[in-house]
């Protein structure tokens, strides 16, 4: 089928198609033998899924990860789900973020409209009442909880070689002990970061740096 009809039967523009193709997210299609684009039911498919995962508000070098993970993974939908808890912890943290900034802009306003800010050594009483919250230490707690088996040893190296380069610090805990029992833990091994579990098991590598990495490191 020619682009047209890609567009048409997808619901996605022609000018998306090749936009995400010039991105890598749709392969290069072939040419028929007077030099028009050919596509397949495989684009079709393709096609859609992107769109799904933009209408999912999902950034471009997530869909690029999910998409390879589904090209080339051994088990495409754990290793995808992983992905997505952690775009699902991205937005948690953007929301709560978002509620903290209104938080603050609303109590500065209302101070201003009291009259209890100070005006008169600064341009903007409202703008310049100081830092709007404390600045927090972002970087994450990473805790592996182990029974000593070489399970455990894999996910112990593998989480290790996940944050490498992120500066996150790692404690290797026993499954047994009394901060395990605090938090319910069963199995092991059992990866936390920042107080939540996030993963029990052995992780792939890409399960892992989905899960674990911070954002922006880079890898």
């Amino acid at each position: 089928m020619k682009i047209g009809e890609l567009s048409h039967r997808t619901g996605i523009s022609v000018s998306a198609i090749r936009y995400y193709e010039r991105q890598g997210l749709l392969g290069e299609p072939e040419r028929s033998e007077s030099g028009y684009r050919s596509y397949g039911e495989s684009d079709v498919e393709r096609v859609l899924l992107i769109a799904s995962a933009k209408r999912l508000r999902f950034p471009l070098k997530t869909i690029r990860l999910c998409l390879e993970v589904l090209d080339g993974g051994e088990e495409p939908c754990r290793e995808v789900a992983a992905i997505v808890r952690k775009r699902l912890a991205q937005i948690e943290s953007e929301v709560a973020e978002w509620n903290r900034l209104r938080m603050a802009l609303r109590q500065r306003l209302q101070a201003y409209e009291s009259g209890s800010l100070d005006a008169e050594n600064a341009l903007c009483a409202i703008l310049g009442a100081g830092p709007i919250f404390p600045k927090e230490n972002t970087m994450s707690t990473i805790e592996v909880f182990t029974a000593g088996c070489t399970n455990c040893d894999e996910a112990v190296s593998i989480v290790r070689e996940a944050v490498s380069t992120c500066g996150c610090e790692i404690r290797v805990l026993p499954a047994d002990g009394p901060e395990a029992k605090s938090r319910g833990v069963t199995l092991a091994p059992c990866i936390w970061k920042n107080g939540e579990r996030v993963f029990c098991g052995v992780p792939s590598r890409a399960e892992a740096i989905a899960l674990l990495r911070e954002e922006g490191v880079n890898g």
